[in-house]
This record gives C-alpha cells, structure tokens and sequence, in this order.
C-alpha cells in the first residue's frame, strides 16, 4: 500500500458506505479522461451474462438478436406447449440470463429387479412437463414410475468456448486421472449431423448428454417449452397420449418459423449462447485456496482449464481462448449421491462433473438443489444436519470423490476456509469489493485505499490488481475506468486530468469519499458556514450525534446517522478554510 493510502485507512475506515452514483456513462466519453497509455495490455473480464470480449460487429449483433429469442416468452398461438416447464429460455436460466437458476424439473422412471431402468419413453419419460396450456393437457408422473428426480437448471454461460474444446483433450485428461476415479466419456449424436454420422464427446447436461449448442437448443426448445423446430418436429405427447395431442395442439409443425431476417428461434438462441462469455475469477491465480483445492485431489475431476484450439474455423473470440471451467465435462460414479436416472452410458449413480466457474453465484447447488441458503460457506462445508454443503455429499458411500472430501474435512480450518474463498473467486468481478456486481465510487473509494505495491493474490486488495502484478497502479486505474457505472467524471479543477483520476494519483484529496476533489467542493465539515472547520464544528457533531434524519448538518457522508465515518471526515477537514467550488 503506498505511504498515502496507509495512513488515510486508520482516519476513512469503510468507505463503501457512502452514498454512489450508478448513471451510465458511454465508453467514448469515459475515454476522453483516461490519461494514461496502458489499455492495449489489459482488459476487465466479461461479466457473467455479457458477451465475449473481441466479438466483431456482426456477431455482437447476432448475439443481440439471441438474447432477445432468448427471452422472448411464447404463447400458444406461436406454438407454446402443449406441455412444457417454462414460456422462456431466460425464465430458467435467469442468474443472470444464461446462466444457472433455481427452477428444477422433474426425471421419472422404473427401475426393474434386476437394476434395468425403463424411461417410460411410451408414457411421456423421462422429463415431466409440468406446465400445460390448459388443465385438460396436463401430464402427470405415471403411478407406475418408482423414481423421481429433481434436476436444477444448469447454466449456460460460456457455452461456445465449452464447444470449442477439442474432443482430444478430453481424452487426455481421462487418460491422466488416477484408477477409481477415472471419468467415463458420454458419446452421443448430435441433433444437426446426418445420420450414421460419428458421435461427438458429450459436454452439456447433468449425464453429458448434449455434445452441442445447436442440439441443446432444439432439444430444449421442444421440451422445455413444446416449440417443434427442424431438429425435432414431433410434438410430444401428454404422458404418450397422441389422442390427447391431437385435442390440446392445433399449430402446425415445425412451429420454430424464420424471422423477419429469414433466422430460425433455434439458431437465434444458439448465437446467444455460443457468443456468451464465461463468469469471471478474481484473482485470476495465485490464491492458496486453490492450491489445496488441488492438493485434496478436487482437481482430479474439477480439471482447472482448457485452451481452445488456434483453429481459424473458430471465430477470432473463442480461437486459443483458456477456458477456466474447473471441469471434466465426464461422468462420474457418484455412488447414493446420484439421482437414480439412467441416460446412455451414464447409470443411474453417475453425473457429469458440473464446472465450477461462476459458484459464487449458484444457489441452490447440487443436482437437485438440496444445498440451499445458507452463508457461500455453509453451502461449501456445511456438516450440520439438514444443512450440509457440497463437499458432504460428496462424501457419500460409492462415491468416487469420497477421498478428497475426507481429505478436505482433515484440513485444518484455515485452509477448509482457504478452499472455500478460492471458490468464492468464482464468478466474482474485478474491482466489486461489495459483490452487487455494479463497479462503483464505492468500489473506487477501496481501490484508492489499496493505492500502492505488494499486493499478493490472497490479500482484499488482489480484486483491484487486474494485471496481477503486485501493483495497484494506473493501469489497473486504466482498466477501472472502462467498466465504471457512475458518471463523476468531470474535471472540476481544470487541470486537464479526470478528477477521479486526480484522487487515485494522490494529487487530490476526497474527504467524503463522493470522488470529487475537495478543493472543488465549499468546505466539508463547515456545519456553522464560518468558512472554517473548527472546535465549533465538533461542538454541533456531538449534539447531533446518532441518528439524525436529513436535513442534518454534521451528516456529512448522508446515511441518515451522525457516528464515526462522519467524525473521520472532519477529522480530514479539520482547520481547513473554505475554498470556493
């Protein structure tokens, strides 16, 4: 931290309590005060939901087009149902849009004496649609079935980099991990390819069941919402009941029709989902955390990363991408864990290892949602009845994870905790020390408190240091600026230099933490206009201390209460005279 920052954090405390701007500002005109040279070398992470950084124009403009598909809500003149979960995309995959949530859906089946599984495929198996367009139509779990299942909605997120992972490396990664805990590779068709043709790796889905984008998006364009399209241009019917179709649908098939543009709903959403960026992690490396992660053997299967092939069929956004997903995309004996639900080669204990990428965000957790609630941390670790985290269940009898879950429950409490903020990273922004996911003058007012060098991953500070250098600089002041929400950046004292940019270099002070140079405001802490900040001034603070409702004189940071952030500010201002705005 540099000699300024450290002594202006005894006198500022906590400055993310005051009040913030969150007006949009353009980019263009965010620039104009940007003085320095070093943006070329570093840019902010996407955030989950955004698209991919270096997207050409055309393809942000497809990805546009998507995520409108995406949240587009169907009726039933468009095709909707008869049967289906949801009218949207984005009504399941809503945290942030594409990204994981909290509706689940229902798996149902028989499994016979002898361990056999029958999907009830004749009765409308194994995905219940619990939605109908009228009641008449409604489906039902079929008496005979003797398993059910809860699934959660998996995420999107980051969806076209997964696909461009080279099946090879999957294969290299299976050949590394140890025996007994070696993953099991789902093949599977793809929806778009011509018959007979080779089966890919499947990637997506809690049995790997779905090998590509495209095919996701048909498969759950019918089934999650009864829109046919030219993948899938069956109807399905309630509970097998072609009788009961023919009754409830009378929209002709394929209901997925071209735009306006001449696109289809399922190519529309594919755009969306391929172009969609992948959570951020913050620091980027280095913590301890994941250095035990590693150590315990969760990386076995929560395999840290991939990198896109340099192949120039891909587009320039997801070419020679590291993809950090913390997954092997393979299947998994999870032993009594499991959901009981059989698809292709994945028996009923097995479930595809989900990455790990944006975890700071998910709640529920788990296939089925049974980690809810709770603190990040008791979601992670959790031993407590009816409260257990992640790591419990994979503690479960059969299960090939069972090793490194006793071996992460041996750790000390430090480093379980260690794991649990290296986890934590997952998914969190640069710069968001109050993860609301909005960079703001809060957010500025700490990355001016950790100002200076010496910053290592593990330090609160590591969330402003961008480039990881150990420096909380310019350049990472630089990079602050492109991902700003406020508009405070104006240059009030004329100087040719943003104010905010003023403050960060040291050569303004901003008592009240709003990021406008002192010397531009009338004098803080004057609570008795004499122009001068005086024992005067204390005398009227210590009457209004406490809570005290606006308007208030000695309630110089505004949040209502008179107390010791607002002692801090005249403590700043104290024997100052008042300069002129």
């Amino acid at each position: 931290m540099s000699e300024r920052s450290s002594e202006q954090d005894w006198c500022t405390l906590n400055l993310k309590h005051y009040r913030t701007l969150k007006l949009a500002v353009p980019p263009a005109i965010m620039a104009l005060f940007i003085t320095t040279s070093s943006l070329g070398q570093n840019q902010a992470q996407e955030a989950a939901g955004a698209p991919l950084n270096d997207l050409t124009p055309d393809q942000r403009t497809r990805f546009d087009f998507g995520r409108t598909a995406y949240l587009h809500v169907f009726t039933a003149p468009e095709g909707l149902g008869p049967i289906m979960n949801q009218q949207s995309c984005g009504a399941c995959h809503n945290r942030p849009i594409g990204g994981p949530g909290n509706i689940s859906v229902t798996r149902f089946g028989v499994i016979g004496k002898e361990g056999g599984f029958d999907p009830l495929d004749a009765l409308g198996g194994s995905l219940l649609q619990k939605e109908s367009i009228t009641p008449a139509c409604a489906e039902v779990v079929p008496p005979i079935a003797n398993i059910t299942a809860q699934r959660v909605t998996n995420g999107a997120l980051g969806y076209g980099l997964i696909e461009a992972i080279k099946e090879s490396q999957f294969l290299a990664v299976q050949a590394s991990q140890p025996a007994g805990q070696q993953g099991v590779i789902q093949y599977v068709p793809a929806l778009e390819d011509p018959p007979l043709s080779p089966l890919r790796v499947g990637r997506f889905g809690w049995k790997a069941q779905v090998a590509t984008i495209l095919t996701f998006s048909g498969d759950a364009a019918l089934n999650e919402m009864g829109i046919t399209n030219r993948l899938i241009p069956t109807e399905t019917a309630p509970n097998g009941d072609a009788a009961l179709l023919a009754a409830c649908d009378d929209v002709a098939d394929p209901e997925d029709q071209p735009d306006a543009l001449g696109v289809e709903f399922i190519d529309r959403i594919t755009d969306f989902q391929r172009f969609l960026a992948g959570p951020p992690q913050t620091p980027q490396s280095g913590l301890t955390g994941e250095t035990l992660f590693n150590n315990v053997g969760c990386n076995t299967c929560h395999v840290n990363s991939y990198t896109t092939p340099n192949d120039m069929s891909l587009e320039a956004a997801l070419r020679n991408k590291q993809v950090k997903t913390y997954s092997d995309f393979m299947l998994h004996d999870m032993g009594i864990a499991g959901d009981g639900i059989f698809d292709g080669v994945a028996s009923g204990r097995m479930m595809r290892t989900p990455p790990l990428w944006g975890m700071r965000n998910r709640d529920p957790m788990w296939h089925d949602g049974r980690v809810a609630a709770g603190t990040f941390s008791d979601r992670i670790k959790s031993t407590t009845p009816g409260n257990q985290g992640v790591i419990y269940w994979h503690n479960q009898f059969g299960s090939q994870a069972q090793a490194s879950a006793q071996a992460f429950f041996a750790l000390s409490q430090q480093d379980q905790d260690s794991i649990v903020t290296f986890l934590d990273s997952l998914g969190r922004l640069e710069f968001d020390v109050d993860g609301n996911d909005v960079i703001e003058i809060s957010d500025f007012n700490e990355m001016v408190l950790c100002a200076g060098s010496g910053v290592k991953a593990n330090h609160p500070c590591a969330i402003h240091d961008v480039d990881q250098d150990g420096d909380i600089d310019s350049n990472d002041f630089d990079v602050f600026m492109t991902v700003f929400s406020g508009t405070t950046i104006n240059d009030c004292n004329n100087n040719g230099i943003a104010d905010m940019q003023d403050i960060f270099d040291g050569s303004s002070f901003d008592g009240n933490g709003n990021a406008i140079p002192d010397e531009c405001e009338t004098c803080i802490a004057d609570t008795n206009s004499d122009s001068l900040v005086d024992y005067m001034d204390f005398s009227q603070m210590l009457i209004q201390w406490g809570p005290c409702p606006a308007p208030c004189m000695s309630d110089f940071d505004g949040n209502g209460d008179v107390n010791v952030q607002d002692f801090t500010i005249l403590l700043i201002n104290f024997g100052n005279t008042c300069g002129s705005p």
